[in-house]
């Protein structure tokens, strides 16, 4: 679920029919970087929407608009995602997060915040509101990545381990040649990795160093997030599992599947009670890109969370 690096494959090209350049903004950071946000509507709580790994802000091409017609929502491209520059290394939770502040900063986005984080980009999320509770009303994780990343999985199901391993020898070995500069015509892995023409994800080599670099700081990101929770929230959160990422054509013994599905359900339970305002929710079948097979789910628990959200500082504290 977290080496979802396959939404260079997926998750964006799901979404490239609805594009969001009508409301661009383009921060520009201090060390001359530019930062795309993609606002919508008007109105306050603002809600900050942030992808998985391998996916820009396209990927909520089918929540932002529903969630703009109650508040402004604003989706983003990570540093080396669309339209946002490329950032230093390594791109673990810390230095997005850094970015993404510098970034609200510049273009003038101001709290208070809801966030929404699919995949990996629940670390970002959840490492945000602990660094800026008094900025942060409220979250919606979508099937976020879990505590401990990938390891907790390996442990239970050696099919998964072997799945992981395939994927680096196949595509992440695509991936790697990218980010390397490779991928061009002549080099023996041009032809391997299917030729890709020029503007495809395998073709762009800041995206693929980007996502790679990601990817190799989950754990990292994981950590981060752990080492600044805070001992008590009261924050409005609802964590949502999708119910259908771990069916028979994963391939894996049903076993494993089981297991798989209990360790991610009961983390994510974990991820939700660390909120005494906290809920979690598996939403049946749905594959891991929740936003895009049932974006209802996902827009009825970010406007749900906006009415619960506190609309006062003083109300917070």
């Amino acid at each position: 679920m977290s080496l979802v690096v396959l939404g260079l494959f997926t998750g964006s090209a799901n979404a490239q029919q609805t594009t969001l350049e009508a409301g661009r903004l383009r921060a520009q950071l201090l060390d001359g970087r530019q930062f795309a946000f993609y606002c919508a509507g008007t109105g306050s709580p603002t809600v900050i929407l942030d992808a998985g790994l391998g996916a820009d802000a396209r990927a909520w091409s089918r929540v932002q608009p529903v969630i703009a017609q109650t508040t402004r929502a604003c989706a983003f491209d990570r540093p080396g995602y669309g339209a946002s520059d490329e950032g230093p290394g390594p791109r673990n939770a810390t230095r997005i997060v850094a970015d993404l502040e510098a970034g609200l900063e510049a273009a003038g986005i101001a709290g208070p915040y809801v966030l929404v984080g699919h995949s990996m980009g629940g670390y970002n999320m959840r490492l945000f509101a602990n660094l800026h509770s008094d900025d942060v009303v409220g979250m919606v994780l979508v099937d976020p990545s879990i505590d401990g990343n990938e390891a907790p999985l390996r442990a239970v199901s050696p099919a998964f381990a072997r799945s992981m391993a395939d994927f680096q020898a196949t595509a992440g070995k695509c991936i790697r040649a990218t980010a390397e500069g490779r991928m061009t015509p002549g080099d023996p892995l041009f032809a391997e990795c299917g030729s890709p023409p020029p503007g495809s994800p395998l073709a762009n080599t800041a995206l693929a160093r980007t996502a790679l670099s990601e990817q190799e700081s989950l754990e990292d990101s994981s950590r981060q997030v752990l080492a600044s929770e805070p001992v008590s929230s009261a924050l409005p959160l609802i964590v949502l599992t999708a119910g259908g990422q771990f069916g028979p054509e994963a391939g894996f013994p049903e076993t494993e599947r089981a297991a798989l599905s209990t360790v991610i359900r009961e983390n994510h339970g974990a991820i939700a009670a660390r909120s005494s305002n906290g809920e979690h929710r598996v939403i049946d079948g749905a594959p891991h890109m929740i936003q895009m097979a049932r974006p209802d789910a996902v827009t009825d628990a970010v406007l749900e969370v906006l009415r619960a959200a506190p609309t006062s500082r003083a109300a917070r504290e």
